[in-house]
């Protein structure tokens, strides 16, 4: 996962504690710790759990071992070993702070801490403690810290409580997987809500998935602190009412091996024999018409004739020059397993498309927008690990480069936009290119930018990968994103941005453009924008050609 470097907030650092088991923690646990101590924030002490196993003559443990769950303990404990649970040693930092043992009075799974060892945490003055040991802890100790015990659940509490984290998700084939960071009360998996991201799926590797889930949400204490220190701490409880959840029965694990077989397989079989096949409409409507009545105006999509099999056309931007409406958007041939960018004219009447730019790397969605005059163009080419500004000679009809406005990303999808005084630039990144997004500001278009300073400013796979230019509505800025939810592009979230700040950034839901189910290319529409009265969508079905086989079947060669 590419780590981007934030500005660290220039008020006071925060004090917390760690609950752990013992000196061992999982890989994602000791990455958090270590990111806390990076941004500046103390570890004032570690609280070890100073229960002792209680032991059981074997006549006992034989009785009461659970045996209906004996598949799913054996190979959790012996055979499953993703990377996120590699046992890591945390001793450099015990060695280094207070460290207290706690024995806990248990009734059942809740442990509560005795008056004592509370008022002596209390004493600390910490601002939170953070959660990766122990079991339910209720009581007290719940209060010791000002912001209280924060704990991970790598579910969505309004769907699942209990566990085992993303088990249900993968078994189930659910599209996303919510996981929040939670001030924990006495109610299991319902606490106070801090920080809720969305990710992805991966439903044929639960392996895959639990790396996923854990190393995604690394920086979510991180991103909570700093919305203490900006003053935009707003924790929210949870009304949840959901099932609570347990590790799955024999059967259903028996089941769940035969399952991830079939998926396995049917994954790579259908990447190999079935490609995407993008295509471009045009529509006869402005932005604030589709806005207003999507469904009629999408279904009188006009698509772009078909030359040639393996190359389709996707991610159309227009702009509107004197006398002349510019087509750009990405050519993708398998035959050369790369994209790059073309342009047509409406007094040409689109029927011709041009080459803009061929440099040797995959080119596409070319991001167009006027200033002082003249028209720029920010495609996306995260292969050259920045995001480079372009501007367009209407006269050759080519771009000339002019020069890097941001170096050391692979940047996804950019666009740049005026809010406030600032030019925000925003992107999703290679590593994860649908759910992350970051946002940057300058004083100019040309830059020098500051990254924002919660970065990633949103984790959504639903809504985080922009769509298209952002849309002025009756007042309202619209951000239009692509809904990767299940399958890649397959929706356009239009998005109202409420708030945005060098420390904010809020939006809500605002309009779904969906894909028109009578059309040919009904599987996905990632694209929406808008020049005059003239308006332009992509379109997605899929498709077998040999081409696109012999690129997909590299691709997996390479990976391997």
């Amino acid at each position: 996962m590419l780590d981007i470097p934030d500005k660290k907030s220039k008020q006071k650092t925060l004090r917390f504690g760690l609950l752990v088991n013992s000196s061992v923690v999982e890989q994602w646990q000791s990455d958090v710790i270590d990111m806390l101590i990076k941004d500046g924030h103390i570890l004032c002490i570690v609280v070890v759990n100073g229960n002792k196993n209680r032991k059981k003559n074997l006549f006992t443990r034989l009785f009461n071992y659970p045996y209906s769950r004996f598949i799913f303990r054996m190979w959790n404990r012996f055979f499953f070993q993703p990377k996120s649970k590699k046992p890591v040693s945390i001793s450099i930092y015990i060695d280094q702070t207070k460290v207290m043992v706690c024995e806990t009075d248990r009734k059942g799974l809740s442990q509560f801490f005795s008056k004592e060892d509370v008022s002596a945490i209390k004493n600390l003055n910490l601002d939170f403690l953070l959660r990766f040991g122990f079991n339910i802890i209720r009581g007290d100790i719940l209060e010791a810290a000002n912001y209280g015990v924060w704990s991970f659940h790598h579910d969505d509490e309004e769907v699942i409580r209990g566990g085992p984290p993303g088990f249900w998700e993968v078994y189930n084939k659910s599209i996303i997987n919510g996981v929040i960071l939670q001030q924990l009360t006495d109610s299991l998996d319902k606490g106070i809500i801090l920080k809720k991201i969305w990710l992805p799926v991966i439903r044929h590797s639960f392996k895959a998935h639990l790396d996923q889930i854990y190393f995604e949400s690394r920086r979510l204490p991180i991103q909570v602190c700093r919305m203490i220190q900006s003053g935009n701490y707003r924790p929210i409880p949870s009304a949840s009412k959901a099932p609570i959840f347990h590790p799955p029965k024999n059967y259903k694990m028996i089941l769940f091996f035969c399952v991830m077989i079939s998926r396995r397989i049917f994954f790579h079989l259908k990447d190999i024999f079935l490609q995407e096949d993008w295509n471009i409409s045009l529509i006869h409507a402005s932005a604030d018409e589709i806005i207003e009545n999507p469904k009629e105006h999408i279904s009188k999509a006009n698509w772009f004739p078909k030359k040639k099999k393996s190359i389709y056309l996707a991610d159309p931007f227009l702009l509107e020059s004197p006398n002349e409406i510019w087509l750009f958007t990405e050519q993708f041939d398998y035959q050369i397993g790369k994209g790059k960018l073309v342009v047509a004219r409406s007094t040409e009447n689109f029927a011709q498309f041009r080459p803009l730019l061929d440099h040797g790397h995959h080119f596409s969605f070319p991001f167009l927008f006027h200033f002082s005059g003249k028209i720029y163009c920010i495609p996306e080419c995260f292969q050259s690990d920045g995001v480079q500004l372009y501007s367009f000679d209407t006269h050759s009809g080519k771009l000339n480069y002019e020069l890097c406005l941001l170096e050391g990303y692979r940047a996804v999808d950019p666009v740049l936009f005026e809010h406030e005084k600032f030019w925000w630039l925003m992107f999703t990144t290679k590593e994860l290119p649908s759910v992350h997004l970051y946002a940057f500001y300058a004083e100019s278009p040309f830059g020098p930018f500051q990254p924002h300073n919660n970065n990633p400013v949103k984790s959504d796979i639903r809504s985080a990968r922009n769509a298209g230019t952002l849309i002025l509505h009756k007042k309202k800025l619209l951000r239009p994103s692509q809904d990767c939810s299940g399958d890649y592009g397959r929706s356009t979230w239009i998005n109202h941005i409420t708030k945005l700040t060098k420390d904010v950034f809020e939006e809500e839901p605002f309009l779904n453009l969906e894909p028109d189910l009578e059309s040919a290319f009904r599987k996905g529409l990632h694209t929406f924008n808008s020049a005059a009265k003239l308006s332009v969508i992509d379109g997605k079905r899929y498709s077998f050609t040999f081409a696109g086989f012999k690129h997909q079947l590299l691709l997996k060669l390479k990976k391997r």
